[in-house]
């Protein structure tokens, strides 16, 4: 589902789009100099509508960005699902902000009833700075100890590398890694408490690369 895009999130939208060299894609620069021009001609509605579309190019530009990351496994041993594209903006005025998302799921082959795979990439503000937070909250000692007296409670595994912080947690069934850079999460999540194919798909990642594509 693609959420209805407004002028507001043009400022944030282009920041996180042009995270690295700036589009050559000439259909965004002639539709945004188009919104400026009826802006100063007093043709509001047009101006909306052509900085719009320029909203919409560039954010099919930076979903483009995220799917790349995306882990490529050995097609004789996972079976890579279609890739699921969300964009979008929050919220209006100074306080608007983008974002972008991407999902793919992986399938092992071979196995009945084997382990998936669900890897996501999110530009969410909240998602992250939610996620942000409570890895804080785990990192307590004093929750640490607590957790560690239940049995069955999760195990957790801390990731500190190329400027990525993030947990590992397997429970039960499964188990997740979540990590953040400064603008952008991963999540790995297996429907198996196999920390290894978490940690495979992990590392499978252009991580270093992604954080740089998404800090600037």
């Amino acid at each position: 589902m693609r959420v209805k895009l407004t002028l507001f999130a043009l400022p944030l939208l282009l920041v996180f789009a042009l995270a690295g060299d700036p589009p050559a894609d000439e259909a965004v620069v002639a539709a945004i100099d188009k919104g400026r021009e009826a802006f100063k001609a007093g043709r509001d509605q047009e101006a909306i509508e052509q900085l719009q579309k320029a909203i919409g190019l560039i954010q099919a530009k930076a979903m483009k960005g995220l799917e790349a990351f995306l882990p490529t496994r050995d097609a004789d041993k996972w079976e890579a699902g279609e890739i699921d594209s969300q964009s979008g903006n929050w919220g209006s005025g100074e306080t608007a902000f983008t974002w972008s998302q991407v999902q793919r799921r992986y399938t092992k082959k071979g196995v009945e009833d084997g382990p998936e795979v669900t890897v996501m990439i999110t530009s969410w503000p909240q998602m992250i700075e939610g996620q942000r937070a409570m890895m804080q909250m785990y990192k307590d000692p004093a929750m640490r100890a607590m957790l560690g007296k239940d049995p069955n409670g999760p195990k957790m595994e801390f990731i500190e590398k190329d400027g990525w912080v993030g947990m590992i947690t397997t429970q039960n069934d499964d188990c997740n890694i979540v990590a953040l850079h400064e603008k952008i999460m991963v999540q790995v999540q297996v429907n198996k408490a196999e920390t290894d194919i978490a940690k495979e798909f992990w590392d499978a990642m252009d991580r270093k690369g992604l954080g740089e594509a998404t800090s600037k």
